[in-house]
């Protein structure tokens, strides 16, 4: 049987060429592990990534991102569980379910993973975890319908594969943005103004731009820095904007400028009553910005603002949740709760 015990640092070879070898598509380094699972600011001993060894050789891994939460007035300790991976020929020694099951049983409030299949499906279930039904999709929202065609049947022409950063959502929009025809008129006069933001002022600001959020990150200059440098390390730049509404600080998102016109929302907060202005604004900016399509996960409170746009949404995973605390299960999954994609599994898109 699989002994299980905590990540080290020097166990970060193995673990690369397991991922490599089990998780399709897998091609990042060592340091975005370490990055990610060791070196991160939040870093805590008792809630550690796990690998399962036999013999000596590392033949399963689990990873654990320690999240620092506030619920109400109270702290309280979250885990993003990610990287499940069993080597095939140890598969048959419920390796998979050991590192889970320890994983699960330690000392958090809440963990959640946004890339489980349905073996891991059907491991957390038996643990007592759920499917997180409520960020299960993705949103699209054609912001500039022409170039967006375009982009498109360029691929193709050329006979290149149509990607979800071009195709976020399987489904062609009833309402593309403005219409069919391309935008060319000026950026419309709206009631909520937004502005670069740097990491303090976001940390500083966020329980105002979070106005009736019970559950949320509670993000630090440490950890947003850590964070998005990471994401900024892959490649793609991150826009980050604080919006002002008659004065007050209302919200704040980020979101991908990916180079092909695809904006990816990675984070939206905005306090209840001016939800639909800051949803606004974000649209708006993305398609000042040169954006096409606009996409992000589906979070719960983004109900009316996609209405309102006629947004394509699609079934796009399996997020779990996990946790013995009654109160947090009431609200996790309600607008009361913000934990997004840039808190999550923000590489799996």
């Amino acid at each position: 049987m699989a002994t299980i015990r905590p990540f080290e640092r020097s166990d970060l070879p193995s673990v690369s060429r397991l991922l490599r070898a089990n998780i399709e598509s897998w091609w990042r380094d060592d340091e975005f592990l370490s990055g990610t699972l060791l070196d991160h600011p939040w870093v805590d001993d008792e809630l550690r990534s796990l690998v399962a060894t036999e013999d000596g050789e590392v033949t399963g891994f689990v990873g654990a991102q320690a999240r620092r939460m506030v619920f109400d007035d109270r702290p309280v300790r979250g885990v993003c569980v990610s990287h499940l991976a069993v080597a095939p020929g140890k598969r048959a020694g419920a390796a998979g379910a050991l590192l889970l099951s320890r994983l699960l049983a330690g000392p958090q409030d809440l963990s959640w993973s946004d890339s489980a299949n349905a073996a891991v499906v059907r491991m957390w279930r038996t643990f007592g975890g759920d499917v997180d039904s409520a960020r299960a999709s993705d949103w699209m929202i054609v912001v500039r319908p022409v170039r967006w065609v375009a982009g498109a049947a360029r691929n193709v022409v050329r006979r290149r594969r149509v990607g979800r950063q071009e195709v976020p959502v399987g489904a062609l929009p009833a309402h593309m943005g403005r219409g069919i025809g391309e935008p060319e008129a000026e950026e419309p006069a709206l009631d909520a103004l937004s502005e670069p933001v740097s990491i303090e002022v976001i940390a500083e600001e966020e329980p105002a731009a979070a106005r009736g959020v019970r559950l949320r990150i509670a993000h630090d200059p440490a950890y947003l820095d850590h964070v998005f440098g990471l994401i900024e390390r892959e490649g793609v730049p991150v826009v980050r904007r604080l919006v002002r509404r008659g004065g007050r600080i209302v919200g704040w998102y980020a979101y991908l400028r990916r180079p092909d016109g695809a904006r990816r929302v990675l984070h939206f907060s905005a306090s209840t009553r001016d939800r639909e202005a800051v949803f606004e604004r974000l649209v708006e900016d993305a398609r000042a910005d040169g954006g096409t399509v606009l996409s992000g996960r589906f979070e719960p409170g983004l109900e009316e603002p996609l209405a309102a746009r006629m947004a394509v949404l699609g079934l796009a995973r399996k997020p779990m949740l996990h946790t013995g605390d009654a109160e947090i299960r009431a609200v996790i999954q309600t607008e009361s709760a913000l934990i997004t994609q840039l808190d999550s599994e923000w590489f799996v898109t």
